[in-house]
């Protein structure tokens, strides 16, 4: 929690306990509805199931998509997902009456009290989750989103029910994710695997297989010679402050810029300036577009320079246990600016026909890079997930 800015952090915990109070209350109540719903038919027997919390991972798991793999959201209030079947917990209503009479008890401890919705969210999931698993028991059952509390409960639910569980990464990660507990882990790179290994209670087999996803944007990379258009990066930690200090900064030395915030990022940027909207374009057509990416801490900078569009590293936040959090400068993966004068100096100077995007510290956040499977990571997945069923 203590990477997050004071707004991100309330967003996710609430700001008081009596606001937390107050969600608890209003979303049994919803619950109580739930009790009366209809859930569309389910067929998980015997398939491979793709644990989906949100669009970005059913982005990452488009790849798997056959006749015997089915996209599921298991949640209670969340909102559907296109072409990912949804799943809700009827019953949840009467274990978070169960959680309301133990309140007393749960509220003596000062980590309950910040992190009160959360436990509320998730409590009951991995018995709910265990029941669905033992009435229609799937092959396997896949994760991409391994530290959420509901990604927890189900990966937990998996191993009561004795289901397999793969986890395939979707994302940078960093020391404070969770320890891998699944049979597989497909990881995008040694960096990742280094990550989850320096955590003794990760177990777990481990294949590296570099970025599914990114396979088929590989054949629209296209060449980048002048640098005209920079694309800029934000997410919910970012200073939006610090954020028109340097789109100000580019438009004055004649650069169009091209904003993208993070789509969980709900804030309205009211800048000077008028400048093109990243958002109405998918985060792929994003780097495509641009010529040059800034971004402070964010796994689009693997994305980006695995597509072959060249970034830097700008800290748009004043939050220090934030800095640097995939170690992107630290391990030689980009370069960082400390100001606007650095970064227009290093556009100035940056030259695409001598940069090499396969050098072994660009690999080391994308195994695909230096191996023979760039391109054809999705294919080595399926490699890896088809074998461990007959294991």
């Amino acid at each position: 929690m203590n990477t997050l800015n004071k707004e991100r952090f309330e967003g996710i915990v609430g700001r008081s306990l009596l606001f937390r109070l107050g969600v608890v209350l209003v979303n049994t109540l919803k619950e109580f509805n739930l009790i009366f719903y209809q859930n569309p038919k389910l067929d998980i027997e015997g398939k491979i199931v793709c644990i989906i919390n949100s669009n970005n991972n059913h982005e990452s798991l488009k790849f798997l998509n056959s006749p015997e793999v089915v996209y599921l959201k298991p949640t209670v209030l969340g909102v559907k997902i296109k072409n990912v079947n949804i799943f809700r917990f009827k019953s949840k209503f009467f274990f978070s009456l169960k959680f309301i009479a133990c309140l007393p008890y749960i509220l003596l401890n000062k980590f309950n009290r910040r992190d009160l919705t959360l436990l509320h969210k998730a409590y009951g999931l991995t018995a709910l989750f265990t029941s669905l698993l033992k009435k229609q028991k799937p092959l396997q059952v896949v994760f991409t989103n391994d530290h959420t509390p509901d990604a927890r409960s189900f990966i937990l639910a998996c191993k009561i029910a004795g289901v397999k569980t793969i986890y395939i990464q979707h994302g940078s990660v960093s020391k404070y994710f969770p320890p891998l507990k699944f049979d597989l882990s497909l990881l995008e790179s040694q960096y990742s695997k280094d990550i989850y290994l320096s955590n003794k209670d990760s177990n777990s087999r481990i294949e590296l297989i570099g970025v599914p996803k990114l396979d088929i944007e590989i054949a629209k990379i296209r060449d980048r010679s002048l640098i005209n258009k920079v694309g800029l990066a934000i997410n919910q930690n970012d200073d939006l402050k610090e954020v028109e200090k340097l789109v100000t900064a580019l438009i004055q030395n004649d650069y169009e810029v091209i904003l993208r915030k993070h789509p969980a990022d709900r804030r309205n940027i009211n800048l000077l300036f008028k400048i093109q909207d990243g958002n109405k374009m998918n985060v792929y057509e994003f780097i495509h577009t641009v010529d040059f990416l800034v971004a402070s801490d964010s796994s689009i900078h693997v994305e980006a320079n695995s597509l072959k569009c060249r970034s830097v590293y700008y800290q748009l936040h004043d939050n220090n246990n934030k800095y640097d959090y995939y170690s992107f400068v630290k391990n030689g993966f980009i370069k960082e600016v400390k100001n606007e004068d650095m970064l227009i100096n290093l556009l100035k100077g940056f030259n695409y026909s001598s940069f090499n995007f396969n050098s072994s510290k660009l690999a080391y956040y994308n195994e695909a890079l230096i191996n023979n499977y760039y391109g054809k990571s999705s294919l080595l997945a399926q490699k890896f997930i088809y074998e461990s069923i007959s294991h």
